[in-house]
């Protein structure tokens, strides 16, 4: 299906305005993981089980035990406001390159690709770091009456990271889309593409040559 340069300008615009809003949400809110554990709770000397509930985030977390895993929590959150950053400058060069048609396009295309890159690598670190913390704990149907039954589960936050992730890479490959479409003339492509020049008057003079010593085929 062919799109125009206007189709692709306005969904880039669409695309880059969305991408920043849930990503925006994704850091700044605190549903990432949800957690429910059975917490020993002593009431006028009778010991009962209580489920506790735990909502965390990339700024607020619980974590038991030593504070390596509290580390690797910190250093997850870390790439995913990079790429909200990178975001933010991306889709301000997007725009800038659309409304005068320029480079800024291209480059601004390349940062997407990069902001999705930390993106990716922070969602998979805090995928780790989670997986490091509750890897020991018993699964609830594994769990009999002795045992503390533990559960968690990924909440919006999390998925709101993921759906930005593929709106930044979609974004990206309109954009280079849209520089190529509006820059497909010969002219255009040797200023893009090193030595592509040179290859193709290399190309024109071999055609000339052929042309003026044409071969005879007994």
């Amino acid at each position: 299906m062919y799109c125009g340069a206007k189709a692709l300008t306005l969904s880039s615009f669409v695309l880059g305005a969305i991408s920043i809003g849930t990503l925006s949400l994704s850091v700044a809110t605190d549903s990432w993981l949800f957690t429910e554990e059975d917490m020993d709770c002593v009431i006028e000397n009778i010991t009962v089980k209580l489920p506790v509930k735990v909502r965390s985030g990339l700024f607020r977390f619980c974590t038991i035990g030593s504070d390596e895993d509290a580390g690797a929590n910190r250093v997850s959150t870390v790439f995913p406001i990079i790429s909200l950053v990178l975001l933010v400058i991306a889709t301000t060069l997007s725009v800038i390159g659309n409304i005068k048609h320029d480079v800024k396009t291209l480059i601004s295309s390349g940062i997407h690709i990069l902001s999705g890159l930390m993106l990716a690598v922070g969602i998979i670190l805090y995928i780790s770091a989670i997986n490091d913390e509750v890897g020991h704990r018993p699964k609830p149907s594994e769990a009999d009456d002795d045992t503390k039954k533990f559960d968690y589960e990924y909440g919006w936050s999390f998925f709101f990271a993921g759906t930005s992730f593929l709106l930044i890479m979609t974004t990206a490959v309109i954009l280079v889309s849209l520089y190529l479409q509006r820059n497909s003339r010969r002219e255009d492509l040797v200023k893009i593409i090193p030595g592509l020049g040179d290859m193709m008057d290399a190309d024109l003079a071999d055609d000339v040559f052929a042309s003026n010593n044409p071969t005879i085929i007994l």
